[in-house]
């Protein structure tokens, strides 16, 4: 039986939650998303709210899935659909203009897993206490990476690291990077950059050494408070089947 548990926090810095997240069953498929809404006013809890809904609401009104190739499939149709109807709303409104959002999920069916990641928000799988992460960083400083032009430690720190390539809503056309799993996995941590962008990653794996799921869940919040909670923290954490 796969268990998760999942939490959302302002942080100690920021005056509203602009994350959202989301855990839904269905049809013998699980899907987990976290969104992290950008843009002013109070455009990006709009964003990720009303992405993260219509995903889910997509996603339950599914029949029964075969194989991977038919959830990429609906993925890419549903995000295609979604990225118009927010792009289409940001412009409708002043006071939605430039709003978007990062979107990172995963669905796992029939023991077997793919996720989708849209932006910085991250998919990690941790295998026998080792974290990997899984997801790449749609941003401007992961571009200078894969140029050479600066190292990959380098990037945790550059000033631009915060300039995002890719989000949901910011134009009429909308990308995605598909992660198939083929290695075998204890957990899943989907997470925005609140964790992962202050909290180091050996510091994230050591939690998983030992612990409940809600332990685990907690104890990565307090290293990001404790590293400042300069944004807003989101994370799912998913067990798997141990049987």
């Amino acid at each position: 039986m796969v268990m998760y548990t999942s939490l959302s926090d302002i942080g100690l810095v920021r005056n509203e939650n602009q994350d959202d997240l989301a855990v839904v069953e269905h049809e013998g498929a699980l899907l987990a998303v976290v969104c992290d809404g950008i843009g002013g006013s109070n455009g990006g809890s709009v964003a990720s709210k009303m992405v993260t809904d219509l995903l889910c609401k997509s996603f339950l009104s599914q029949s029964r899935f075969n194989d991977l190739s038919e959830i990429r499939y609906w993925f890419k149709s549903t995000i295609s659909k979604i990225n118009e109807k927010t792009f289409r709303a940001s412009l409708e409104n002043i006071k939605y203009h430039g709003m978007g959002t990062t979107l990172i999920c995963v669905v796992l069916f029939k023991g077997k897993a793919v996720g989708f990641n849209i932006g910085d928000s991250r998919l990690y799988s941790i295998k026998d206490h080792k974290m990997t992460c899984l997801s790449h960083d749609q941003t401007y400083v992961y571009e200078m990476y894969l140029r050479d032009e600066i190292t990959f430690e380098e990037t945790a720190t550059h000033p631009k690291r915060n300039i995002l390539m890719n989000a949901v809503g910011i134009d009429s056309k909308i990308e995605f990077e598909t992660i198939y799993i083929n290695e075998p996995w204890d957990h899943f941590l989907l997470c925005s950059d609140g964790l992962h962008g202050y909290v180091a990653d050996p510091l994230i794996e050591a939690v998983f050494v030992n612990g409940s799921l809600v332990s685990r869940r907690d104890a990565l919040l307090k290293h990001a408070l404790e590293a400042g909670g300069y944004d807003n923290i989101s994370m799912i954490l998913i067990e798997g089947d141990k049987e």
